[in-house]
């Protein structure tokens, strides 16, 4: 999915009178994506979170062939970033009835 996708998916969620859990779960992860400065502490329990709700898309993440697992205290501020980025995909990828693994 492009940038451009997913700023019109959220854009379209914002505007929604009712939302569902992952619909919220997916606003939760693109503001605290998009957080300026970024919170490394919101970061953190948005990422913990998400792979409370959706075990399985962490288990998807944690396979991708460019994923390095770290203890947390080696976790970088752009390893989060990409985290966050991969969850945030996966989530609006289950939302639009996708499969996690394309």
């Amino acid at each position: 999915m492009t940038d451009k996708q997913i700023s019109a998916f959220i854009n379209t969620l914002r505007y929604k009178d009712k939302i569902t859990s992952l619909q919220k779960d997916i606003l939760d992860t693109w503001n605290t994506l998009h957080k300026n400065p970024f919170d490394t502490e919101s970061a953190h329990k948005q990422i913990v979170s998400n792979n409370i709700h959706y075990p399985e898309l962490l288990v998807v993440i944690c396979a991708m062939p460019d994923v390095v697992q770290k203890p947390f205290h080696e976790v970088t501020q752009e390893d989060m970033i990409f985290n966050l980025h991969r969850q945030l995909e996966g989530l609006i990828a289950k939302e639009a009835g996708d499969t996690i693994n394309r």
